[in-house]
C-alpha cells in the first residue's frame, strides 16, 4: 500500500507541479515588464516541493530541512546574474545562438550544483548561517544585475509549446524533489526544491528569442521578488509542524502573498 501511495505522490507531484508553473507563466506574460520578475519568483517549485515532501515524509521533516535550503535559494537567485553575464560574454566568442545557450546554461547549472549539493550531502542546517548567506547572495545579485543601464525589459510572450515545455520541466523537478527526498534523504529533496526551474526556462526562452541583451533587464526584479520565496520557507518552517502540510501550505502562501502585494505596490510607486 505504501508503494502505491508513493507512486500516486510522484504522479501527482509531476502533474500539479507542471500545471502550476504553466499557470504562473501565463500570469507573468499578462502582467507586463515590471511585474513579471516578481511574479516568476512567487513560490511554485518550493511550495509544491515542500507540500509533497510533507505528504511523502512528514511536516516536521520539511521544517527540519528548511535551514539547509536558504543558501541554495540565494544561489538560485545568483544563478540568474551568472547566466546573464556568461551569455553576454560567450556571445562575443560564439556566434551560433544555440551553442551560446548550451555553454551558458551548462556552466551556470554546474555552478549551482557545485555550491548547492554540499548542503544536501553534509546536511548543513544552521539557520543563522542560512539566512545570512541568502541575504548576501541576493544583495550580490542585485548589484550585478544593476551594474549598468540596459533596455527596458522585454515583454514576456510564450508560445503554447513554450508553456508546455516550461510546465513539463517544472513538473519533472517537483517529481525529483519527492523522489530524492524519499530515496536519499529529506535534505536532497529540500535542496532540489530550490532548483532554478522557473528561472531556467525563462532564461532560455529570452536568450533564444531576444538575445543576451534581454537578460539583464528581464531579471532585475528577481532579487527583490525572491523575498517571497524566503518568507515562504521561513513560514513553512514554523507552521508545518503545528498545522500540517496542507494548512501549513495555505498559511505560508498567505504570508508570501502579503509580501508579494507589498512588493508590487513598491514596484508601482518606483515606476
Amino acid at each position: 500500500m505504501s508503494d502505491k501511495l508513493f507512486i500516486i505522490q510522484l504522479i501527482t507531484s509531476f502533474v500539479v507541479g507542471g500545471g502550476f508553473i504553466g499557470l504562473q507563466s501565463f500570469i507573468a506574460e499578462k502582467a507586463g515588464r515590471k511585474l513579471s520578475g516578481i511574479i516568476l519568483t512567487f513560490p511554485s517549485t518550493i511550495a509544491l516541493g515542500f507540500f509533497f515532501l510533507g505528504w511523502a515524509l512528514s511536516p516536521e521533516t520539511v521544517a527540519k530541512v528548511v535551514p539547509s535550503t536558504l543558501i541554495p535559494l540565494g544561489l538560485t537567485v545568483l544563478f540568474t546574474a551568472i547566466y546573464a553575464y556568461l551569455a553576454e560574454n560567450i556571445s562575443r566568442i560564439i556566434g551560433d545562438r544555440s551553442r551560446q545557450i548550451i555553454f551558458t546554461f551548462g556552466i551556470s547549472l554546474t555552478f549551482w550544483f557545485i555550491f548547492s549539493l554540499p548542503f544536501a550531502i553534509l546536511e548543513i542546517d544552521n539557520l543563522p548561517v542560512g539566512i545570512t548567506g541568502y541575504f548576501l547572495l541576493t544583495l550580490l545579485t542585485h548589484v550585478l544585475l544593476h551594474r549598468k543601464k540596459h533596455e527596458k525589459p522585454t515583454r514576456l510572450q510564450y508560445t503554447p509549446m513554450q508553456k508546455v515545455g516550461r510546465a513539463l520541466f517544472a513538473g519533472l523537478i517537483i517529481f525529483l524533489v519527492v523522489l530524492l527526498g524519499k530515496l536519499l534523504s529529506p535534505f536532497w529533496g529540500g535542496v532540489f526544491a530550490m532548483f532554478p526551474a522557473a528561472f531556467s526556462s525563462m532564461l532560455l526562452i529570452l536568450h533564444w528569442y531576444y538575445g543576451p541583451e534581454s537578460l539583464f533587464p528581464g531579471f532585475q526584479k528577481v532579487p527583490l521578488g525572491s523575498l517571497s520565496l524566503f518568507s515562504y520557507a521561513i513560514a513553512a518552517m514554523f507552521v508545518f509542524p503545528e498545522f500540517g502540510f496542507v494548512i501549513g501550505t495555505l498559511i505560508s502562501y498567505a504570508v508570501s502573498i502579503v509580501l508579494v502585494l507589498l512588493l508590487v505596490m513598491l514596484t508601482k510607486k518606483t515606476t
